[in-house]
């Protein structure tokens, strides 16, 4: 696979691009990240850093220290999650959020990981395989 994806967030102030392949494409049901997007998980396409480019918008990019290890970064004019770094899981890696991604290109998650914090609400994909770290 020697494509790229492109994505955006909600107000188009921040634009990137990526290459893939992808090490993963996971769904995170863990209790910060559920916190951090307000939804019952978060989607998240993981690359080699050096895989990711910001193309617009550094100067309006926040980032958020949410642990020693775990920072999330977002468009500071609508709020929109760019990325996530999780240097403990996954050094020199950047987590792409699945939903802002523009391109039109099929990305299957491969992966749920921690659904034993799942919402209590929330019927799993049985389909996909499951990691309980």
């Amino acid at each position: 696979m020697n494509k790229s994806i492109s994505g955006r967030c909600h107000c188009g102030s921040v634009e990137w691009e990526a290459k893939l392949p992808p090490k993963i494409v996971l769904n995170c049901h863990c209790h910060m990240c559920r916190e951090l997007s307000g939804a019952d998980y978060s989607s998240w396409v993981v690359m080699k850093s050096n895989q990711f480019t910001l193309v617009k918008g550094s100067d309006i990019l926040s980032r958020y220290q949410a642990t020693e290890k775990f920072s999330k970064s977002f468009c500071s004019k609508c709020g929109s999650t760019v990325s996530c770094v999780n240097d403990e899981k996954f050094p020199d890696h950047i987590y792409v959020a699945r939903g802002n991604i523009s391109s039109e290109i099929e990305l299957a998650v491969n992966l749920q990981v921690y659904t034993d914090d799942k919402a209590d609400w929330l019927v799993l994909n049985e389909a996909i395989p499951v990691y309980n770290p």
